[in-house]
């Protein structure tokens, strides 16, 4: 006869009257009941906080903080480095995924997460977990009926831990069921039993890594229904299906999925009847779960069995599964391979994100770049615009320099138009002074600008300089080295010719006068002085005066028109060197610092420090 089973776990759940269950779990920010059955001794009646790391992982994408708790030293540095790849590689990796491996490094011994994940329903996944955790020396214990009798939402999961049988409230977060098995003991492992759900189904859908190492869970926020979908990242994934159409179905999501890295951390077992030779190899196992539901109830019956139950338990394929399970346990001083893999999984992502980054970012410039036809094409009108300019130069300057106004302003004219030497002189440069070849530069301006060359500053742009000063036309919307050459004539060169004029007239003026004045009291204090005497007086005064003013006034006409001219030529030339360059350069990206050399230093960093933790 069979032994006889103790209650199941549902016959439990009525006792909640029990006010000493309750208690408050800081994690979850509510209030809480944990219900247990007994198998020998009193269970505990609160669940352990540790082991609730699930829902304190809801806030690792609000909050980019990683508090560490008790590093090992060992462990220290890539700790930092991994928590740096957060802050320069955001949207590269999975940050739940990252806060898990943070997690673990936090302890010389992590808790290694395992789904089981069933396609589209969890019952074989469910009978598969009661398989690998029973202990065929014992009876059937509680919380095999537990797992069996979990027919709520699949949606919402449920985690399986080790300790004492308990189980959370079914409509209370997420249910968890403690199990004595020694696999979860000695691999510290926990296991999530749940679904990969109907989006398997969709053909449009898309899947990747993240698909099957962190899946979904529903968690209920009220009574009215409400829920929240929560991301649950776990190192290891076993896919559960059933039938052909379990196999066909896992075959397409991990083609789809491209696991690449990932490969090693993805198991499939597929429930279905096969020859012992196509049992099982390291990425899928063929089970047949009823067969070794069947040899665990006959050794259960008796001893006796036990030649029925190591036949019927080694050819279900389910010893496979076991195995794999039992290897993901680790030497004590190193680090987890499950941890390893999933930091290097995170690291390879990051490397690889950043790598197409950097390759967007390569076509997109490639793709607003001009063509070299374009460029030269533009710079044949930079070459005629030059000479355009040059013509113009000569030619509207003479013409300015001849102008009646410029030549009433004579030496000997002076007298009477010395206030109006500013405003001719302001006037020339006004009309004169190379109007249209600034115009031409604005509409060549134009033509680089609708070209896509005045998109980015030119690289190493020439900043011309006009007696020293500086003039950076980066911010222009087209080079005004001829307006600025202009602008420095209008408010130097002009109110230092006026102020020449002033005094040459005043100098002539006082000389006259004062000559006159001198041959005056000649005249009168010396009676035998002649009249032709005096006048000579006279007469040399007024002739050295207008003569210094003729000389002078003239050397500072032609220094002036010479300085106009050869401005002009300087603008000139300048302003063709910058459009030149925007010609060669423009459009093109500086070759500056950006982020991604930084990236690439933080996860050369990571990698490093993964390669020397043991």
């Amino acid at each position: 006869m069979p032994p006889k089973l103790r209650g199941s776990l549902p016959r439990s759940l009525s006792r909640i009257g029990d006010n000493r269950a309750v208690f408050y779990c800081p994690s979850c920010s509510t209030w809480r009941r944990a219900l247990s059955t007994r198998r020998s001794g009193t269970i505990s009646s609160r669940l352990e906080h540790n082991r609730l790391s699930f829902f304190s992982s809801r806030s690792i994408t609000t909050s980019s903080v990683v508090h560490a708790r008790h590093v090992p030293p060992r462990l220290r540095e890539l700790y930092d480095a991994l928590n740096q790849i957060k802050g320069v590689a955001t949207g590269q990796v999975d940050l739940s995924r990252l806060q898990l491996a943070l997690r673990g490094l936090e302890s010389e011994a992590p808790v290694i997460r395992v789904a089981v994940l069933g396609l589209n329903d969890a019952t074989a996944a469910r009978k598969l977990v009661r398989l690998l955790l029973a202990d065929p020396l014992n009876s059937r214990e509680s919380w095999e009926d537990a797992l069996n009798a979990y027919d709520a939402n699949t949606s919402r999961g449920l985690l399986i831990r080790y300790g004492d049988v308990s189980e959370t409230i079914p409509n209370n977060l997420l249910p968890t069921i403690s199990v004595p098995s020694p696999i979860l003991k000695h691999g510290n492992l926990e296991i999530l039993v749940s679904t990969l759900g109907t989006q398997t189904q969709l053909s449009d859908a898309h899947f990747t890594a993240d698909t099957f190492l962190v899946p979904t869970v529903t968690i209920p926020t009220s009574h009215s229904g409400l829920a929240n979908t929560v991301r649950y990242p776990v190192h290891r994934t076993i896919v559960c299906g059933r039938g052909v159409d379990g196999l066909v179905a896992y075959n397409g999501l991990v083609s789809r999925a491209n696991l690449k890295n990932e490969e090693r951390s993805v198991y499939g077992t597929i429930d279905l009847a096969v020859t012992d030779s196509q049992k099982s190899n390291d990425r899928l196992a063929f089970v047949d779960i009823d067969r070794a539901d069947e040899a665990l109830e006959k050794f259960r019956e008796s001893v006796q069995n036990a030649s029925l139950y190591e036949r019927g338990w080694n050819g279900s394929g389910v010893q496979a599964v076991q195995d794999w399970l039992s290897s993901l346990r680790t030497d004590e001083g190193t680090l987890d391979p499950s941890l390893r893999s999933l930091i290097t999984s995170l690291i390879n992502s990051a490397e690889n994100g950043v790598a197409t980054d950097e390759k967007q970012k390569t076509q997109d410039t490639d793709s607003k770049a001009t063509s070299d036809d374009v460029r030269a094409s533009l710079d044949r009108s930079v070459t005629e615009w030059a000479e355009r300019g040059h013509t113009e130069l000569r030619g509207s300057l003479e013409e300015g320099f001849a102008s009646k106004q410029w030549r009433g302003l004579a030496w000997w004219k002076l007298f009477w138009h010395v206030d109006d030497v500013g405003m001719i002189t302001s006037e020339i440069l006004e009309k004169k002074y190379l109007r249209r070849a600034e115009n031409e530069v604005i509409w060549t301006a134009g033509r680089f600008q609708q070209a896509g060359l005045l998109e980015a500053p030119p690289a190493e742009a020439p900043k011309p300089t006009t007696n020293g000063a500086a003039i950076a036309n980066t911010e222009e919307q087209w080079p005004a080295e001829i307006a600025t050459s202009r602008s420095r004539l209008l408010e130097t060169s002009i109110p230092s010719l006026q102020a020449l004029a002033q005094r040459l007239v005043l100098f002539s003026m006082s000389t006259t006068t004062m000559t006159s004045v001198l041959s005056a009291l000649t005249c009168v204090s010396v009676p035998t002085t002649s009249i032709y005497e005096t006048g000579t007086m006279v007469a040399v005064g007024l002739i050295y005066s207008l003569r210094r003013q003729q000389r002078k006034w003239e050397a500072a006409r032609t220094f002036w028109e010479d300085e106009v001219r050869e401005d002009g030529r300087r603008a000139l030339i300048e302003t063709e060197d910058h459009l030149r360059s925007i010609v060669q350069e423009g459009g093109r990206r500086l070759e500056e610092e950006s982020a991604e050399p930084d990236s690439r230093k933080t996860i050369d960093r990571a990698r490093k420090a993964l390669e020397n933790v043991q």
